[in-house]
């Protein structure tokens, strides 16, 4: 194909425009913040979480410190109990923003949304029996490691692991 003054001119300007972009590109690429700032704005306000597996997962983290499956899987079938009771899941967000911002543990946060995702999807099973009826936990003992004033909790325990009674309440 012969070089005529329209192809070279048809050229020239391709290469103008691929100039430009080349120059429009750089100059977005060193600008500092820019995404940052569209980042900002695609972020929701006011965080909101009402997922029964998150929220569950956040029970058991908060709950059971000690390194016992059954107790964790335990921990995250309540706390799914008590949301299909209550027909919701309340809104986890502040608790999940606390535990991620101060000493949060990634194993152990993995260890409880498995517990959880076991739970939910029925390859646990919590046993014995009267914990899988359980709705609510409560602290056996006190922070000062003494047994609280109302016996009322013990008396109507279904289920005792690691000082954290599970029982049954009306919804």
């Amino acid at each position: 194909m012969p070089l005529t003054t329209s192809n070279l001119r048809s050229a020239r300007l391709g290469l103008v425009a691929l100039a430009c972009f080349i120059v429009l590109a750089v100059a977005a690429w060193t600008v500092p913040g820019a995404p940052a700032a569209e980042a900002a704005v695609d972020a929701p306000d006011p965080l909101v979480i009402t997922s029964p597996r998150i929220c569950a997962a956040l029970a058991v983290y908060e709950l059971a410190a000690a390194d016992d499956w059954a107790l964790r899987a335990t921990v995250a079938n309540t706390s799914l109990n008590a949301f299909r009771d209550a027909s919701r899941v309340p809104d986890c967000a502040p608790g999940i923003t606390k535990a991620l911002t101060q000493n949060f543990q990634p194993a152990r946060w993995q260890l409880a949304l498995d517990a959880a995702d076991a739970v939910l999807s029925g390859s646990y099973q919590v046993s014995p029996a009267a914990c899988v009826r359980a709705n609510a936990v409560f602290p056996v003992s006190t922070a000062d490691g003494k047994l609280p004033s109302s016996s009322a909790v013990l008396t109507r325990a279904q289920c005792v692991m690691h000082d954290l009674a599970f029982i049954e309440v009306a919804p």
